[in-house]
């Protein structure tokens, strides 16, 4: 099995990260595991078409479900013409309900193929709201994941529509 090394490309270095050239000077070495990954709020994959990014998080939702942790993996291309719980299988839908009724646990969504999304001229904007509109407000307790091959892509869009929350603060 091979074990993914990934990278973190700051907010200026964002433009070029539809570059090969940039990609291959990142490195293969240093850099974080999918364990170290996860514990952002958002996150976005780059990487060559082929690369096995589909298949990786894929694996890390059935990982992450086969602990009894509610992760979710959704094709960007369906999500922009169909609601979230239509894309649900019974059980999805069972642990996506028990997960918006806990109010404590946290939640992984997958949404892949940024990419296959443009290709078939999907709505990026309206997948994001149908994520957000699926999740019912719990922005704060939700994790997501988004794939791409190395092309231009809108952050902007993401930090508008699923932003990540301030933490509450308790006052005494």
């Amino acid at each position: 099995m091979v074990e993914r090394v990934f990278q973190n490309i700051s907010k200026q270095q964002l433009d070029h990260a539809d570059q090969q050239s940039y990609l291959v000077n990142l490195g293969w070495s240093n850099g974080y595991k999918w364990n170290d990954l996860l514990k952002a709020k958002r996150i976005l994959i780059i990487s060559e078409a082929g690369s096995g990014k589909t298949h990786e998080c894929r694996n890390q939702s059935e990982r992450l479900w086969s602990e009894g942790k509610p992760a979710f993996f959704i094709e960007l291309a369906t999500l922009a013409s169909s609601t979230l719980s239509d894309l649900l299988d019974y059980d999805e839908d069972e642990r996506l309900e028990a997960w918006l009724s806990s109010q404590t646990d946290e939640a992984t969504f997958f949404l892949d193929s940024f990419d296959e999304l443009k290709l078939s001229r999907g709505s990026f904007e309206q997948a994001l709201k149908r994520l957000k509109k699926g999740i019912r407000g719990q922005l704060h307790r939700a994790r997501i994941v988004i794939t791409t091959r190395p092309i231009p892509f809108d952050e902007n869009l993401v930090r508008s529509i699923l932003p990540i929350p301030k933490e509450a603060t308790v006052s005494s």
